[in-house]
């Protein structure tokens, strides 16, 4: 082994695109891109990864794509270019895509060690779903072959928990009881040696989907943000920014693309896609009682929503904000990184509703942004979110009493100017949860780490 060849190498197989100028990606396809160039700006590390797309089309020494001819098939949560479940597949559509899936990935990482003329160190495989058990196939069909097995290692997003959690509940006939009970009578975990999770809460949340997982191999490794993109540009200004985002209606909408108006006097910001969840439905009604607060105190304040979903979604919502009658609410549709990065910028608060986020790392892109957060008491944002940079609303199964709620604290951050006395800390918050520092993590969970 020469003394160019890296001291550890990495294979990833992510569940989703990555952004591209053809298409939007999910947040857990950013993150596996964000991982890929991480690790290989790590000195001693090579890493190499796969992921799926129906648009994309290329292919480079460290990465492939693999091509669909039908959208990506998703665990639960809608993402910004599919809404096509696992659960959609028949038993043989879905084994034909699992041994597509495991050939494609079989020949470029048997191309890649041929060309290095060495062994992969490390696999990791994107959520708790179809990867794991496609890396342990990759495994099975080396160890037939007299290779070594490589070790694997998951990380888990919260989509295939929610996933499995719904067929556990059998509540819901979207989520029949299909996968989780095959993937504990075939032990899928078994071959897994580590798993990364975002947070305490999602541990928790694992270990209570897959019970016999050793609590020891579960690695809280929390999200990181990338400094060069999210970060306070105090050359921007709100008027100027905004030009940038005209209003995207639905397709069929009465509504016209609009450019925002000028002269708003304060800015809320949502980032997110349009699921349930999210509670879209909650800021909107939320906005209705700060908006109101603001105008008694001679301000006006814009409402302005990034993201998108399904039709359907889009739809529900924009036409909710006009039933409302919100004066400010503007939908502009999904943006890029460092887009939101400006969008973050200059907003006086970033609001993020969900009912339970895995972690909230738009929480910290926001905040990394110079600009304070307020989101729900639940999930990730707990483990970091100060009294000093935001405020966490009490959650409440009645949606009519948290949006009361979150809109009581959206109007005091408004009216008591937030943006000028807890921008510092909030900087200071996210200078803790950088992306390097999250895979420095994930290396030093492993038996050998990189030192």
């Amino acid at each position: 082994m020469s003394d160019q060849q890296p001291r550890l190498l990495i294979f990833q197989l992510g569940s989703n695109n990555w952004q591209s100028g053809q298409e939007f990606a999910p947040g857990s396809g950013i993150l596996h891109e964000q991982h890929h160039d991480t690790f290989n700006g790590m000195p001693g590390v090579t890493c190499h990864s796969v992921f799926p797309s129906r648009v994309q089309r290329f292919a480079r020494p460290d990465v492939r794509v693999f091509e669909l001819d039908h959208d990506i098939p998703i665990c639960e949560s809608v993402s910004p270019v599919s809404s096509f479940r696992f659960h959609n597949m028949s038993d043989d559509d879905f084994e034909a895509y699992r041994t597509r899936l495991r050939d494609f990935v079989l020949a470029y990482v048997d191309e890649v060690e041929r060309d290095l003329g060495r062994s992969f160190d490390l696999f990791i495989a994107h959520h708790a779903f179809l990867n794991p058990l496609v890396m342990a196939d990759v495994n099975r069909i080396r160890i037939s072959r007299g290779q070594q097995a490589v070790r694997l290692f998951a990380f888990v997003h919260g989509t295939a928990l929610l996933m499995f959690r719904h067929e556990m509940e059998n509540t819901d006939p979207a989520y029949p009881p299909r996968f989780h009970p095959r993937w504990i009578r075939e032990g899928v975990f078994d071959d897994v040696h580590g798993v990364f999770v975002i947070s305490d809460s999602q541990r928790e949340r694992f270990l209570s989907v897959f019970e016999d997982y050793d609590p020891d191999r579960v690695f809280i490794t929390p999200n990181g943000i990338d400094p060069e993109v999210f970060h306070v540009d105090e050359t921007l200004t709100r008027d100027t920014a905004l030009t940038r985002f005209p209003t995207q209606p639905y397709e069929g909408s009465t509504q016209v693309s609009t450019a925002i108006p000028a002269g708003y006097d304060r800015m809320v910001l949502f980032v997110g896609k349009f699921a349930d969840i999210k509670r879209i439905d909650c800021l909107l009604h939320a906005a209705r009682d700060y908006e109101e607060t603001a105008k008694r105190a001679g301000l006006s304040v814009a409402t302005v929503i990034a993201g998108s979903g399904p039709l359907e979604d889009q739809k529900l919502y924009q036409d909710m904000a006009v039933e409302l009658g919100l004066s400010g609410a503007f939908f502009i549709g999904p943006h890029p990184q460092p887009d939101l990065a400006q969008l973050y910028n200059v907003a006086d608060v970033g609001v993020f509703p969900t009912k339970l986020e895995a972690f909230g790392l738009v929480f910290l892109e926001c905040m990394a942004c110079g600009t304070p957060v307020v989101g729900t008491a639940a999930g990730g944002p707990l483990e970091f979110v100060e009294d000093t940079a935001g405020e966490l609303v009490t959650d409440f199964d009645d949606k009519a009493e948290f949006a009361s709620s979150l809109g009581e604290t959206i109007g005091r951050a408004l009216i008591e100017d937030w943006k000028s006395t807890k921008t510092a800390a909030a900087v200071a918050i996210a200078s803790r949860y950088t992306l390097t520092v999250q895979c420095e993590k994930m290396l030093k969970s492993l038996d050998t780490p990189v030192e």
